[in-house]
């Protein structure tokens, strides 16, 4: 059931993005039956327009229904970041800042050297 109905949505949205071409091909299998029942200018042969107005029409139709549709569908864009770069100083800020280090008279740091021995090479 689900890959039945996977296909029929396939195949509705291919229908609606080929509809123009769609209706090219059904003008050019029938073009001799809309150049003598659908043309307007069917009582000027001197036009030569075959149908040509008729097609003209029909693609007018689909493009005004395709615009319709996407006015319909508007997408909407929510900016969630902006950065302005024309206020972006890239000069780095130096700042210099002393610090106080508390120092009790107590403390002593002396090295003890004398805990430190290489390791002896046996012979």
């Amino acid at each position: 059931m689900k890959s039945t109905l996977t296909i029929l949505l396939l195949v509705v949205m291919m229908l609606q993005s080929f509809s123009k071409v769609l209706i090219v091909l059904n003008y050019q299998a029938n073009k001799n039956y809309i150049a003598a029942f659908l043309c307007v200018n069917k009582q000027k042969p001197q036009l030569h327009c075959e149908g040509h107005c008729y097609l003209k029409k029909e693609l007018n139709k689909a493009e005004e229904a395709q615009k319709k549709s996407t006015n319909q569908n508007q997408k909407f864009e929510i900016t969630l970041f902006c950065q302005n770069l024309l206020k972006v100083n890239f000069q780095p800020e130096y700042k210099l800042e002393t610090y106080q280090v508390f120092k009790p008279a107590s403390y002593r740091f002396s090295v003890l050297l004398n805990y430190f021995h290489p390791p002896q090479v046996l012979a």
